[in-house]
């Protein structure tokens, strides 16, 4: 068992399924665990991008990383999840998927973007970048996947 996987628990939302949720604090910027998996070039539903036309098709725990309109996490070097802010043991673990999602195409539909997150930042759907107000830009400056800025 690798430290990171130590980090999070996998545990059911009772709402859309299940997701991550620490099991310890951390303190802002922090890594809480790596995205790891075969790479691949063809998305699916699951896959995370780190380039363009490529993705990690993410194993065991990491596959439970969810999306939230309100994250807790962001993502630094292509696959790191970081803490947004200092967690406290039990939050949930959760990116915006258009931190790391340029567009979506034919992997997602309508129906698959439906956003249940729950927050009171609540979009609606699961985000891409091309779709981020300016000020959802600002707030998410430093834990944006860096191809997707370059």
């Amino acid at each position: 068992m690798s430290i990171h996987e130590t980090n999070v628990v996998v545990r059911d939302t009772s709402v859309y399924g299940m997701s991550l949720y620490c099991t310890r604090p951390f303190k802002k910027d922090e890594l809480v665990f790596t995205v790891f998996g075969p790479i691949v070039t063809v998305p699916t539903i699951y896959t995370v991008p780190i380039a363009h036309g490529l993705y990690i098709d993410p194993a065991e725990f990491t596959k439970y990383l969810n999306h939230c309109c309100d994250p807790t996490c962001g993502i630094k070097n292509r696959s790191q999840v970081v803490a947004m802010y200092d967690l406290q043991e039990g939050e949930q673990v959760a990116i915006d998927y258009a931190m790391i999602v340029p567009f979506y195409t034919t992997e997602m539909t309508d129906e698959n973007r439906v956003c249940r997150c729950g927050s009171v930042r609540c979009r609606g759907k699961l985000g891409a970048y091309n779709e981020l107000p300016d000020e959802v830009r600002q707030r998410y400056a430093g834990y944006i996947s860096e191809y997707l800025l370059a």
